[in-house]
């Protein structure tokens, strides 16, 4: 059983490895840079309850896009992010209110209201919007670098990332445990995605594969 031991190791090795790695990025990526100019802006849902309520990190953002459009970045604003369950509210729909009670200055407003994941906000965004657009992705510092992997393999090319700030917080101050969480999702990301190619190659049906996005 050697080997296992040796597997357990290699694990915990990598794990702690990307832990630095999102550690280090999210307080060392640059919060203030020159305004992007792209084609669409691309804001990315966090939480939403059932009712359609959504959390400070999705307002965040929210308000982090209208900025954005106010300014002039680009002429359309994509609002990406489901329900909590099918059915319910989205988080889509409840980031576009948001931003728009603080003004769009004329931007037009997507919602893509289907997504339950990273993978799912780059897949879908991108049927609203040619994968040749100049996008401007906005999420949390420590999302950031995820985000941009997964819309570089739904497609995309060219990516501006903007964080709407550093690590989102709880009544209690940062979430430490998201960068945690970030650490095992980055992998999780990159299972899901080399399943859903593999499953695409063998002829399994797309709507199967989809879901393995989830």
């Amino acid at each position: 059983m050697r080997w296992l031991g040796r597997f357990i190791r290699a694990g915990l090795w990598l794990w702690a490895v990307s832990f630095l790695a999102v550690l280090a990025w999210t307080f060392l990526w640059p919060m203030e840079r020159p305004l992007p100019r792209g084609d669409a802006i691309i804001c990315l849902g966090a939480a939403v309850d059932q009712a359609g309520r959504i959390d400070q990190a999705s307002r965040r953002r929210a308000e982090a896009c209208a900025e954005l459009a106010r300014a002039g970045a680009a002429p359309i604003v994509v609002f990406s992010g489901g329900p909590r369950q099918p059915g319910l509210p989205t988080a889509a729909a409840g980031m576009s209110e948001a931003a728009e009670a603080t003004g769009m200055g004329g931007a037009l407003v997507l919602r893509e209201g289907a997504s339950y994941s990273t993978l799912h906000n780059a897949l879908f965004s991108l049927e609203l919007v040619a994968p040749s657009a100049r996008l401007i992705l906005v999420t949390e510092a420590f999302h950031l670098p995820r985000a941009w992997a997964s819309f570089r393999a739904m497609g995309a090319r060219d990516l501006a990332l903007v964080p709407s700030e550093r690590l989102r917080r709880d009544a209690r101050g940062y979430a430490w445990h998201m960068l945690l969480r970030e650490s095992l999702a980055i992998w999780f990301n990159l299972a899901r995605y080399g399943a859903w190619r593999i499953g695409g190659a063998v002829g399994i049906d797309p709507a199967t594969r989809v879901a393995w996005l989830h």
